[in-house]
């Protein structure tokens, strides 16, 4: 049966902290609305070891309780600047990445873990939330389309093991999908289970 709730992550040196909703186990069908768990064999994801766990909802599933100012966090950008990878200053593990605006809100964090019923005022905690971007693409005949764009995956090694967090048992259980990314076909990218494509890892 699934189950849909909050989960710890952390950089090595705990100066960076998060909080995640996830709801598991996966769907591995990429038409059904489903957490998403895979490695991707593009030269960025290849890397930086990036491991990827994205939630349903990156607007509502994710909150950065730590540190309190984005610009605290380290930055690699990517995709033509679109895609912001951030990172621990201090240890350099690379946590979240995110293509959206963030947004700073006060929450009982722990009523929105569902860990306690009701919210409190007085245990209220200014947190960061992701929000999507407008993007403005080009398309083959130099028409310009806009479109609201929201991309949101923790790196699965950060988040704290223990219960439904064992990566190895995700290895085990299927739960891993594998993208190809480096040859795309027809625009898009490929997903299997099983095993990587050409130049990816495990």
């Amino acid at each position: 049966m699934a189950s849909h709730k909050a989960y710890p992550g952390s950089c090595h040196c705990g100066d960076v902290k998060y909080e995640v909703r996830l709801k598991f186990p996966p769907i591995n069908d990429p038409k059904t609305e489903s957490v998403r768990i895979y490695k991707c064999n593009c030269t960025t994801c290849q890397k930086m070891g990036y491991f990827h766990c994205r939630p349903i909802n990156p607007a509502n599933d994710f909150i950065l309780t730590s540190p309190a100012k984005i610009e605290e966090l380290g930055e690699y950008r990517t995709a033509a600047k679109k895609c912001a990878f951030y990172f621990c200053k201090k240890c350099g593990v690379r946590v979240v990445g995110v293509i959206g605006t963030w947004e700073q809100v006060d929450l009982d964090v722990e009523h929105w873990a569902g860990r306690k019923e009701q919210a409190d005022k007085e245990k209220l905690q200014r947190v960061w939330k992701s929000n999507p971007t407008t993007v403005i693409t080009t398309d083959a005949d130099g028409k310009e389309e806009t479109k609201q764009s929201h991309y949101l995956s923790v790196n699965a090694v950060t988040l704290e093991p223990g219960g439904e967090i064992d990566l190895r048992k995700w290895h085990e259980d299927g739960w891993v999908f594998y993208v190809e990314n480096l040859v795309k076909k027809e625009g898009r990218s490929e997903m299997r289970l099983k095993e990587p494509f050409e130049g990816g890892m495990y």
